[in-house]
Order: structure tokens, then sequence, then C-alpha cells
């Protein structure tokens, strides 16, 4: 009778022990099967976010401006007609793009490097009844809207902000961008009402001309010098 006990104890740990084993490969079957969902779920999201920022990088892209690649020119006029030219060599800046075309503009333009077709008027220009140099090292400009042609945006300069508008000829191609523009800025609106002669006065509208190249143009040079700036 002792045996007959004894085997059935027997039995029922080994039925018992094969029963838990079989609960636990179970049970770590489906936890390798859930770490293998997750794992492969966030391998899923991070690739989606990484396609979604990749499509972002590509949508928005920007065409870096340089003193290189951009011009920005000047012509002051007097009321007689006569008139001197310049501009500025240190530009800095960005145009974003935005499905092949511009979407926003940011130009940096150091007052410093300014330079004329005479060097009397360009130290004349740098100072307090102009660009005060010193005071203001920096000019900015930053669109605020950019439609049918025309750019519109805030001017930064002499210290003082107002928005300018002004129309622009842009094309956009491979990530490089071209842009031509010429128009007035009156300068009285930025704090310089230097008028010059009673007999031959300064106007205060200043022409100004920007050039953009889709790829590096030569070095911005004097007016004064023999291949000047056309």
């Amino acid at each position: 009778m002792r045996s007959v006990f004894s085997l059935t104890a027997l039995m029922i740990f080994v039925m018992t022990g094969c029963s838990n084993d079989t609960a636990d490969s179970t049970a770590q079957v489906e936890s390798d099967a859930s770490h293998d969902m997750h794992s492969s779920a966030d391998g899923h999201g991070q690739e989606a976010a990484h396609s979604d920022a990749t499509a972002h990088d590509h949508a928005h892209e920007s065409f870096k401006l340089t003193g290189e690649n951009t011009q920005v020119l000047f012509t002051g006029t007097k009321k007689s007609g006569d008139n001197h030219s310049g501009g500025f060599k240190a530009i800095s800046g960005e145009i974003t793009l935005a499905e092949n075309a511009a979407e926003a503009i940011k130009v940096v333009i150091q007052t410093d490097s300014l330079f004329s077709d005479a060097d009397r008027l360009t130290g004349h220009l740098k100072n307090e009844d102009f660009f005060s140099v010193q005071e203001f090292p920096e000019m900015k400009f930053e669109s605020t809207k950019i439609e049918d042609s025309t750019v519109t945006g805030m001017l930064t300069m002499h210290g003082q902000s107002a928005e300018i508008s002004f129309p622009a000829t842009i094309a956009v191609f491979d990530g490089k961008v071209s842009l031509t523009s010429e128009f007035k800025v009156d300068r009285t609106k930025f704090g310089m009402n230097y008028t010059g002669q009673p007999n031959d006065p300064i106007n205060a509208e200043v022409d100004i001309k920007i050039i953009v190249g889709a790829s590096p143009v030569s070095p911005v040079t004097d007016p004064s010098a023999p291949t000047p700036v056309n």
C-alpha cells in the first residue's frame, strides 16, 4: 500500500512539474512575442519619424547669402541730377525655400563694409549724417510675406525699423536662387535727415538694386575701380 501511495505521489509531482514547465515556456514565448512586436512597432515608428523629418528637411531648404553671391547697391541723387553710387561688401543671410519657391528672406549687412565711388563720400556716408556705422554696425531685413512677385518685410537701418515692400524677380532651380530687384527707400523714415547744400539738396529717396546670383559671382568691387559693378 505504501508503494502505491509513493508511486501516486511521484506521478503527481512529475505532472505538476511538467505543467509548470509548460506554463513557464508558454509565458516566455508570449513575453518574447510581445517584446518583438513592441520592438517592431518602435522600429517602424522611428523609421516613420525619420522619414517625416527627412521630408521636412527637403521641403524647407535654404540658400545662403554671402558677399560673393549677393550684391546690395545704392544710388543717391541730388535735386540737380548729380548722383553717386555705392554698396556693401559684407552680407550674410538666407533665403528659405519651400516647394521650389522662395518662402522667406533674411539679410544682415555690416554697415562698415560700405563703399562708394569716392573715398571722401564713403567716409561721410559712414558718419552720423547717414549710417552712423559705429553706433549702428548692422542693417537688417526680414521678410514677412512673399507674394505675387512682391517681397514685404521689416527693414532695420540706422537703429529704426519700418515695413517696406519691393518687386522682385525670383527664380529657384535645384536649390539655388537668382533674384533681381530695383526699388526706392526713403532714408528719412530711418532718421537719415541730412539734406546737404540748400541750393542742391540730396533727395530723400535712394535707389536700391539687389542682385542674387544662382551661382557665386565675382566679389563686389568699388565702383571707382577700373571695372565697376554694373
